[in-house]
């Protein structure tokens, strides 16, 4: 069994709280002690059950950190799925999106230090790679899902993989702007976005609709429009 994975899938409502209970204690010890210093008696005293139910659902603290990565990915899933609900009308209106939900991704691992300290150790984690990965395809599956219009049939699979390469690149820059202090990390990611447009320009935009890469102009800001 992979330590990631929890012993017990939280199948009912009741099991699901549970999870959530100890989540949440882990979150409260990781606050204090950081992830380093997280022992299952001090989660299981944080979240007020006894240690022997926490060894129902984790096998042990390892997996813990992984099922808090996971919950997080899973949260930020949805604003991703929010930022791309209705289909972006060009290639620039899906760059301003996922340029802003980058922002936020940064924001998020800045803010909170129990983020920040569970992705820190992640460099170095086989497993929490895999579950970065895996969360960086689903949400590749989710943008290119609402903006597939944008790429004629035959650049779908090349659009695909630019994007996730993109998507990487915006993981690994949020990751290294984090570590540093606010200052620099607000300058890291301004740089990171620059970057990011000029591939966007180079590597995304030859792959798209020729009429659909810009947004089409606003008729009535035309001089000599009729006015509304």
């Amino acid at each position: 069994m992979s330590r990631k994975e929890p012993i017990r899938a939280p199948q009912q409502e009741r099991s699901q709280k549970r999870v959530e209970l100890i989540l949440n204690g882990a979150r409260k010890v990781i606050l204090k002690k950081g992830c380093a210093g997280l022992k299952m008696g001090d989660i299981a005293k944080a979240a007020k059950i006894s240690i022997g139910s926490i060894y129902q659902y984790f096998p042990n603290k390892h997996a813990i950190i992984a099922g808090l990565a996971q919950d997080y990915l899973d949260q930020f899933a949805e604003h991703v799925r929010a930022a791309v609900e209705d289909r972006p009308s060009s290639l620039d209106d899906l760059s301003a999106r996922t340029t802003a939900l980058l922002q936020k991704y940064y924001v998020a691992h800045r803010n909170d230090p129990v983020v920040r300290d569970v992705w820190m150790g992640s460099a170095t984690d086989k497993e929490l790679q895999e579950i970065e990965s895996n969360d960086t395809m689903r949400n590749l599956e989710i943008i290119f899902a609402k903006s597939d219009h944008l790429f004629p049939l035959d650049n779908h699979d090349a659009a695909k993989l630019v994007l996730f390469l993109i998507l990487n690149f915006g993981g690994t820059a949020v990751a290294t702007a984090v570590e540093l202090s606010e200052d620099e990390g607000r300058f890291a990611m301004s740089e990171a976005e620059k970057m990011l447009y000029a591939a966007w320009a180079v590597s995304v935009e030859p792959l798209g609709h020729p009429h659909l890469i810009h947004d089409a102009p606003d008729a009535s800001s035309k001089e000599g429009a009729p006015a509304a």
